[in-house]
């Protein structure tokens, strides 16, 4: 999360949210079939319109004249002259059909989408089929090792890293590959080295850590392989056996009468010394897990939060002179819980202290409860508190009251538990996470392969890959951690392959690669993985994949249950493609399921043939599919389906003070509203690019991103085209007449999902072929079956 000098919110002044219906306003009023807004280019509507009607020479001169129309924008020229192309296919007149998409494809003035899609159908000679195998990463087919190693729990005598005397551990396989590199002047062997990892729990105390020299090449990689049809799992926690009932009469009658007898007890200094961290900072926090499940640290109120009272700070402040606030943190509560925490030596507070997109564990320095207040203990919050906002207690012996909650006496080395309903603690596997380092470092590595491993129970990350080339982490399960999975800065080429990566404290992946200010590719790709019930720890900027840089790729996910965003992505050229996201954004607000921010120099950025559903969260502002934030410019957002997206003031894509976005040939279907916008305005606009000018006018990116001439003009104008909206509640929400707009429709049927992979049934769809409508390739959205993909988590 970055730190911003403005608050970052939608704004909507308070008079005009008032007349902004919410989703409750809008059920009681009797609902009209929305219409589309109006088009900015009525003649290419007419055209089009002839070819829905079969009136194909007047569909052609009409394209002909708009493609060679000098008045006419960019936009209008590439879809009249895909117009042009598709009246020839209705000919049967594929080599006319050819000739205009060659010539859209030549036109380095027309919308890159527009010419991909020419090139696209001259590949396959105008056939509408489309190759699912050119939108997948290719994945290194490995040589037959030169050599072998195994490695095997429990350590065997005078292991040699054969089968029969396996190493006990990774690093004594990596020493050996060390040692046989000496031995063949510094490489590896043609083929290179399979370590071969058997199934088993390998309990982890210190990192993996791999450097230059333990790099492989091309043809001689260095794997780090599960053997085949066993499972190896590396824990980063300790095992607890000897749960006992309470016995402190004094700690007893702190409990709840009707859980004391149930809750249980374990002694953990027979563990030998261990760093027990701290309660809530990230990655330095020890959790329980039992069976697999993280259990809950002692909570107030069990599920979901209360409200913050009156703010009592004396450093007070107004944001827009309308929402006032403390920096300082003392506050009112209206309960009568709190009043009995007086002996609790280390109560946390989690909460949206100020708004609702950004969260933070606060300490409680003392409990007033004649007052009913808390003073909090500096460090506050980043953004101060005020009145009416969301938050819970944690860390409380007392609160041990809900069956899964368990607490942990530092001071003691006591942990206190009480188990789930069903759960016998003598048969149950309890775990606590200690390591809190990565259990694997590549760094400056090459050509290092680890595929098929598991990762699980520790307080920090899982994998961290600096610098290097051609490493690639594939069918590995990464589960139970308080931080991040897999963590890529810099590089080239580096992937992240079918993984299964869930219940994890923060985000899933952060993949930065590429350098920004030469715009070279980084090329790391994230692809084929499950991502699901993440950042449970912190709630927000914690999504499944946080990408940075220039020129990645991530393609073919599946993301789901997440608080807050999926996506979090900055920079230029990246291309998201053909995921699925459903289920997001389910706690915070002003969110999206991708989410960008705040600069109008991340250009390039392709967002299409994704899934987007059931993304309706948010408290204030709202959730959208795609929420394109504080200035985003630039963005093509194309062939996507927005299926049950948008709230409160939110459609499927929500564009905040960006321009120059094209939102093209996409589907929302079943959403509260289409697009909605946050309008800037010239002023405004012109004060907040000011940062950027100096490198929007340089060559290189004026060059490769031409609408920057353009930058300081036309505000909040970006182009919507070919879109259908099936059964939304809206199309627009506050566009104000800015957006140029042509050849959109709505409808209040259906639509099936099932004929969008089909150029033949759109084409026999009047409502899709009014709007031009390109093919979406909704079956093969989503992860692919492929041998080295991870089991699914246990759903």
């Amino acid at each position: 999360m970055k730190t911003h000098r403005f608050p970052r919110v939608c704004i909507i002044p308070p008079l005009l949210a008032l007349l902004i219906a919410s989703p409750a306003r809008a059920a009681q009023a009797p609902k009209a079939p929305p219409t589309p807004p109006p088009s900015s280019w009525p003649a290419l509507d007419q055209a089009a319109d002839h070819l829905t009607q079969g009136r194909l020479d007047a569909a052609r001169d009409a394209f002909d004249n708009l493609a060679n129309d000098p008045a006419a924008p960019p936009f209008v020229h590439s879809l009249a002259i895909l117009g042009l192309a598709e009246t020839a296919l209705a000919r049967n007149d594929t080599p006319s059909a050819v000739a205009a998409w060659q010539r859209l494809a030549a036109d380095p003035d027309l919308p890159q989408t527009h010419r991909d899609t020419a090139r696209r159908r001259i590949a396959h000679k105008g056939l509408p089929q489309r190759d699912p195998a050119q939108y997948r990463a290719q994945i290194p087919t490995l040589p037959q090792p030169a050599a072998i190693f195994h490695v095997a729990p429990p350590a065997s005598p005078d292991p040699d890293g054969s089968e029969s005397k396996p190493f006990p551990t990774l690093r004594h396989a990596r020493d050996a590959v060390r040692a046989l590199k000496k031995s063949h002047a510094g490489n590896l062997p043609n083929g290179g080295v399979r370590i071969l990892v058997h199934g088993g729990i390998y309990t982890v105390q210190d990192t993996l850590s791999l450097a230059t020299e333990d790099s492989g090449t091309a043809q001689s990689p260095l794997v780090y392989e599960a053997d085949a049809g066993q499972t190896p799992i590396f824990s980063g926690g300790v095992r607890i056996t000897a749960w006992n009932p309470v016995s402190d009469p004094k700690l007893r009658d702190k409990l709840d009468p009707s859980i004391r007898d149930r809750a249980l007890q374990a002694d953990l200094k027979p563990l030998g010394p261990i760093d027990w961290g701290d309660a809530t900072a990230i990655r330095l926090r020890p959790e329980l897990f039992c069976n697999g499940v993280p259990q809950t640290l002692a909570r107030w109120p069990n599920e979901g939060f209360v409200k913050t009272g009156q703010v009592l700070g004396k450093e007070t402040f107004k944001v827009w002179d309308t929402i006032p606030g403390c920096k300082d943190g003392k506050f009112q509560y209206s309960e009568d819980r709190p009043g009995l925490w007086l002996d609790e030596p280390d109560i946390r507070l989690y909460g949206y202290w100020f708004w609702d997109w950004f969260d933070e564990y606060q300490k409680v320095a003392s409990i007033d409860p004649a007052a009913r207040t808390f003073t909090l203990a500096p460090p506050y919050s980043n953004y101060g508190y005020r009145k009416d906002q969301r938050y819970h207690a944690v860390n409380l012996f007392r609160e041990l009251d809900r069956p899964g909650e368990w607490y942990l006496d530092r001071r003691n080395a006591m942990i206190y538990w009480l188990p789930p309903e069903g759960v016998e603690s003598t048969k149950a596997a309890t775990t606590l996470s200690v390591l809190a380092k990565p259990f694997v470092v590549l760094e400056n590595v090459q050509h290092v392969v680890l595929l098929g491993l598991t990762f699980q129970e520790a307080r920090g990350d899982a994998i961290h890959i600096r610098g290097g080339a051609d490493c690639l982490v594939a069918r590995c399960t990464i589960r139970q951690l308080g931080g991040d999975a897999i963590v890529i800065a810099g590089g080239q080429h580096h992937g992240i392959f079918g993984c299964t990566m869930t219940s994890l404290g923060c985000g899933a992946t952060r993949v930065a690669g590429g350098d920004r200010k030469t715009l070279s590719p980084g090329n790391h790709f994230v692809e084929n993985c499950t991502v699901s019930d993440i950042s449970r720890i912190k709630r927000t900027y914690a999504p499944a994949v946080h990408l940075d840089g220039c020129g990645n790729r991530v393609a073919h996910n599946l993301f789901q249950r997440i608080p807050s965003s999926a996506l979090r992505i900055e920079g230029n050229d990246h291309l998201i493609e053909l995921n699925r996201v459903r289920r997001v954004v389910q706690e915070s607000d002003d969110q999206g399921g991708i989410d960008m921010f705040g600069n109008p120099l991340y250009r390039g950025v392709v967002i299409r043939f994704n899934h987007w559903s059931d993304i309706r969260g948010g408290t204030e502002c709202g959730a959208a599919g795609i929420r394109l934030d504080d200035m985003i410019s630039g963005i093509t957002v194309h062939g996507n389906v927005f299926q049950r997206c948008g709230a409160v003031l939110f459609g499927g894509v929500q564009i905040h003070g960006g321009k120059d976005n094209l939102v093209d040939a996409n589907l929302f279907l079943d959403c509260y509203a289409g697009l909605s916008f946050s309008r800037w305005g010239e002023k405004r606009w012109l004060q907040a690019i000011q940062p950027f000018a100096q490198d929007a006018a340089r060559p290189l990116y004026s060059t490769r991103y031409p609408q920057l001439a353009r930058l300081i003009i036309e505000p909040d104008v970006n182009v919507v085209t070919r879109n259908v909206f099936a059964r939304c509640d809206s199309v627009f929400l506050r566009d104000g007449g800015k957006e140029r707009s042509v050849l959109n429709t709505t409808t209040q049927q259906p639509v099936d999902l099932d004929i969008l992979a089909s150029q033949d049934a759109v084409n026999a769809n009047p409502l899709l072929r009014s709007a031009l409508f390109e093919t979406i390739p909704f079956d093969d959205i989503g992860p692919y079956a492929h041998p080295w993909q991870a089991p699914p988590p246990n759903e």
